[in-house]
């Protein structure tokens, strides 16, 4: 008796085993099925989405030859109108440039000083700070200064002493051994005749976070406010660390976007009176000035 109990025990629980075991594989199956189907879905989602993806960015591709065809187009419109815009804007206007860095050419803004009838007098290129040199030439820039003017000169600030007295060299036409100076030691390049200046523009902006602006540019900007001529601050529009905002806590106006048409033409209009600051930055509070002014505004701030 005892022996038929075990082996009907043993028999159920051999059936009920078999039907668990039945169950899992029909559940694996069926899961395999289900997975196999949602693969499926998510690859064919996945290859419709790249074909949207590369219709867009045959869209894209479009718009973009379009976009430059028209930007071409604009290009060569302005080419063309550019010099008949500024022609004569600035006739007789004597300009200084002084360029507070050696990172950028600003070839463009000097011809469309050109085209608008600007003589420029003299270009500066200030290369390193004054105090970049190793210690023998920093002591004897201090020694030839300390003679030249009879005073005591503090290292700590040089630069700002030396871009003081090029400013007041550069546009009075004084102390022109002080520019020879510099430039036979290769503090700066320096071209054409000192003295004789309607206008000064500094030409800034840095992709150098470690700038001299406070110690060269300010300083710059001081002295030439001092002799009462006119001073524009610009750039160029690609400058990584932009001075425009220690320009314009000097009240000056400024442009910075230099480099393009439009910025060109905005430095013009400034010169003849359109004071503002320009250009395509956040310190700029318009793109440019709404018209021109009167190149008699010029001589009229002297």
């Amino acid at each position: 008796m005892n022996i038929n109990i075990k082996y009907y025990v043993l028999t159920i629980a051999s059936i009920f085993v078999a039907l668990g075991v039945g169950i899992f594989i029909g559940f694996m199956l069926d899961g395999q099925k289900i997975f196999s189907e949602q693969q499926t879905a998510i690859i064919n989602e996945l290859e419709q989405k790249f074909k949207d993806l590369q219709a867009e960015n045959a869209n894209l591709k479009n718009t973009v030859q379009e976009l430059n065809k028209e930007i071409n187009y604009y290009n060569q419109y302005h080419q063309i109108i550019f010099p008949e815009l500024v022609a004569n804007r600035l006739t007789g206007v004597k300009v200084v440039i002084i360029e507070t860095t050696n990172e950028f050419i600003f070839s463009g803004m000097r011809n469309a000083l050109l085209k608008a009838g600007a003589t420029i007098e003299s270009i500066t290129i200030i290369k390193e700070g004054f105090d970049a040199g190793d210690e023998l030439e920093v002591q004897n820039l201090i020694n030839f200064l300390s003679n030249k003017y009879g005073v005591s000169i503090d290292p700590k600030h040089l630069n700002e002493f030396v871009s003081q007295k090029l400013a007041h060299a550069i546009v009075t036409g004084q102390d022109v051994d002080l520019i020879n100076y510099l430039k036979s030691n290769g503090y700066i390049d320096f071209t054409g005749m000192p003295g004789n200046v309607d206008f000064v523009i500094i030409a800034g902006g840095s992709n150098n976070k470690e700038n001299n602006v406070n110690y060269i540019d300010v300083p710059i900007i001081k002295e030439v406010k001092l002799l009462n001529i006119p001073i524009v601050g610009v750039e160029q529009s690609d400058a990584k660390y932009s001075y425009m905002e220690a320009y314009k806590k000097q009240h000056i106006s400024t442009i910075d976007n230099v480099d393009s048409i439009i910025g060109q033409t905005s430095l013009i209009m400034v010169m003849e009176g359109k004071e503002g600051n320009y250009g395509v930055k956040q310190e700029a509070m318009s793109l440019m000035p709404d018209s021109f002014g009167n190149t008699s505004n010029i001589t009229q701030k002297r």
